[in-house]
């Protein structure tokens, strides 16, 4: 059982004692509290407790997506824990003929030993290099290098630091870079493929004239060399290069982190948080700093809400943008740009879309593939698809109609007790 210990005198509440709580091995949990308000009562109790029940989704909740299309392999990442060593990548055969209701069984599937608490929300590969990269979203930030035919739980060829909460993930080979997009920082940093542990990027792309808000999906069109980036809208003013603001981090000596981790204490400032129309918004794909975009699609026809995933359909010249908020693929044109509304639609109760987060297209078999967190599939569409149809083939990682609880990272609870209800902010 893994045991962590809190220092003594680190907090103090309201009623003079602290609490550190993880779960056992076997399932138990220990908690570390200090008791007392004064250094001669202060100590260190360890309570060993079983849970009276517990509150999980067994299933896997379907993340990021990627295609191997000469393969014929459909890669998807799941963000909870399914097996014992943690969140993992699926690989499916994307052209199986499923005739039931039966959970899809993959080709394979891996967890990057040591990373049991990841939550791997994106993927993207490189068959060209046979890797796979993963973005670890939470506490240990970063993208995951692993072969692309890993199989039960392996070591990460590489691991490289990017700032708290990235999300998106594309890979890019003529240039061989990776391109990670920056939640809470609305940032977009730019790797080398070969970047290690206390590598820089090489340009990334933060401040108030780039327009990002939330940043997420992102897709690289090397041929035009344009960066196109999903915004759900939250914005505070950012000023280029920050980064863990106003935290209390490690430093990078004892955390093993690059330069720019730092203890980066700054006065509290009046809040510029504010809540922007959803966008995409278009860069350079060499801009760097503080750049505004090429241009941006934004306003209420667009229709756009909480979208997620990116993807160029470079037949159509079509933007395909998963919005999470309505569970629809909304088709733009590539160089649209201001108020405009969607040239198609794919959504409604026939889709079997619910929650969805990725989309990729196969290009060589013209389909198009979908990943849904809040229902445990993944959907496949023909590329020209449009209004409210059934899908070609599901992957099913549920059997139909199982509940999510829909947690994903839950970070904290309250209970109240009027309405008798737990509440779980993700």
């Amino acid at each position: 059982m893994r045991k962590i210990v809190v220092p003594l005198g680190l907090f103090t509440l309201a009623f003079g004692w602290i609490a550190f709580w993880t779960a056992g091995k076997d399932g138990g949990l220990l908690v570390w509290a200090q008791d007392g308000d004064n250094a001669a009562r202060r100590r260190t109790i360890v309570i060993k407790r079983a849970p009276l029940r517990i509150v999980e989704d067994p299933y896997p909740t379907f993340h990021g997506i990627a295609m191997a299309e000469e393969l014929g392999e459909l890669f998807v990442s799941s963000d909870n824990t399914v097996t014992k060593e943690g969140p993992s990548l699926s690989v499916y055969n994307s052209q199986f003929v499923s005739q039931t209701n039966a959970i899809t069984e993959p080709r394979r599937r891996a967890t990057v030993a040591g990373f049991g608490d990841a939550r791997w929300c994106g993927v993207a590969i490189s068959p060209e290099f046979k890797e796979a990269y993963l973005i670890h979203a939470d506490g240990g930030a970063g993208i995951a290098t692993i072969p692309m035919d890993a199989n039960g739980a392996v070591g990460e060829k590489r691991f490289v630091h990017t700032f708290h909460a990235p999300w998106g993930i594309f890979s890019e080979l003529k240039f061989d870079e990776l391109f990670v997009t920056i939640e809470h920082v609305n940032r977009i940093e730019v790797f080398e493929r070969m970047a290690g542990l206390m590598d820089e990027p090489v340009r990334w792309i933060q401040g108030p004239k780039t327009q990002l808000a939330d940043p997420h999906g992102i897709y690289v069109n090397v041929e035009k060399n344009e960066i196109y980036v999903a915004n759900h809208g939250n914005w505070r003013y950012t000023e280029p290069g920050e980064g863990w603001v106003q935290l209390q981090q490690m430093r990078p000596e004892l955390w093993g982190r690059r330069k720019t981790y730092h203890d980066d204490i700054r006065p509290l400032r009046p809040s510029t948080g504010k809540f922007l129309p959803p966008s995409i918004t278009v860069f350079s794909r060499t801009a760097a700093g503080d750049t505004a975009p090429l241009r941006v699609i934004q306003g209420p026809r667009t229709g756009m809400d909480l979208p997620l995933g990116v993807f160029l359909d470079t037949k159509s010249n079509q933007l395909v943008v998963v919005n999470g908020g309505d569970d629809r693929l909304l088709f733009f044109d590539a160089n649209a740009a201001g108020d405009i509304a969607p040239v198609r639609i794919i959504g409604g109760p026939a889709t079997g879309m619910a929650g969805p987060t990725g989309v990729v297209i196969d290009r060589t078999r013209d389909e198009l593939w979908v990943s849904n967190w809040s229902n445990h599939t993944v959907t496949a569409y023909s590329r020209t698809a449009e209004g409210n149809v059934a899908p070609l083939r599901t992957v099913r990682g549920a059997p139909p109609g199982a509940p999510a609880t829909g947690m994903g990272n839950p970070s904290a609870a309250a209970y109240n007790p009027k309405r008798k209800e737990i509440l779980i902010p993700n």
